[in-house]
């Protein structure tokens, strides 16, 4: 399994600390070089992103974005692994990435779409209760709710083909395509979270205001789509409680995914 690093030109210095920081733990990766968003014309712009009724518009860089993370998804379809590892370039590596990220893939469930190995601390995703135990107490849960970020994830390459040929135009940013059950293809695929996380963007791990801290490598993000946001307030949390009481009466965890060797603490 080979991994993709999307890296702008213009960034350098970051791309150094990738390489250091995936040598580290004794990997290498493919640069693919990113689409500068702030670049784009707004005729390239239209050519690509279609905006929708009543829903936040998609600034340039994150059309950049989406367009950068297609790039990889065209090089994963270009070989013959069945799996490829996308990351953005602002992430630390866990020391125990070795065990998953190299040759051997036979961890991966059969038939699963994508597996994000993406920590974001703070943020609880909805998995299966049912989980699969890995080498040196990862687990896998199947993802049952939306899940933010696109900074750290595999891909199937039956399922790139898939999403390269539903975003040639596109309405939603790139973690909302792959995530998000109101978007995209999300609901129709079957997506893992590993936990703990064997990644990180420094902005969550290290202290605000901290020389360690990279900008976000891509984007800036709007607001994102989510057909309810018209609605009241009131409905808004009536809906948003109906949902919790869902996910628990179909026994799935409310779990916050940490980065590597800082556990895995699950919500009441």
């Amino acid at each position: 399994m080979r991994s993709y690093v999307i890296n702008l030109d213009r960034s350098s210095d970051r791309l150094m600390r990738m390489t250091d920081r995936f040598a580290s733990v004794g990997l290498s990766f493919e640069r693919i070089s990113a689409v500068d968003g702030r670049l784009l014309s707004p005729t390239e712009i239209a050519d690509v992103y279609k905006p929708v009724f009543g829903a936040a518009t998609m600034t340039p860089e994150e059309v950049g974005c989406f367009l950068s993370h297609r790039r990889c998804w065209e090089r994963i379809a270009s070989e013959a692994d069945p799996y490829g590892c996308v990351f953005e370039d602002d992430m630390l590596m866990s020391r125990h990435a070795d065990l998953f990220l190299g040759g051997d893939t036979t961890w991966i469930p059969a038939g699963a779409d994508i597996v994000k190995i993406e920590a974001i601390a703070g943020r609880g995703v909805w998995l299966d209760r049912a989980v699969k135990l890995l080498p040196r107490d990862f687990k896998l849960g199947l993802l049952r709710g939306f899940a933010f970020g696109s900074g750290g994830y595999i891909l199937s390459r039956s399922t790139v083909e898939r999403l390269l040929l539903i975003t040639r135009v596109f309405s939603d940013a790139v973690d909302h395509v792959k995530f998000n059950p109101e978007c995209g293809i999300a609901d129709s695929l079957k997506s893992y979270q590993m936990f703990p996380g064997l990644c990180i963007q420094t902005q969550v791990f290290y202290p605000k205001g901290s020389s360690l801290v990279d900008a976000p490598a891509l984007a800036t993000h709007s607001v994102p789509r989510f057909p309810g946001r018209s609605r009241s307030w009131l409905v808004q949390k009536s809906l948003q409680a109906f949902r919790r009481m869902s996910h628990k009466f179909r026994r799935h965890r409310r779990t916050v995914i940490l980065f590597a060797n800082e556990g895995c603490p699950v919500e009441p």
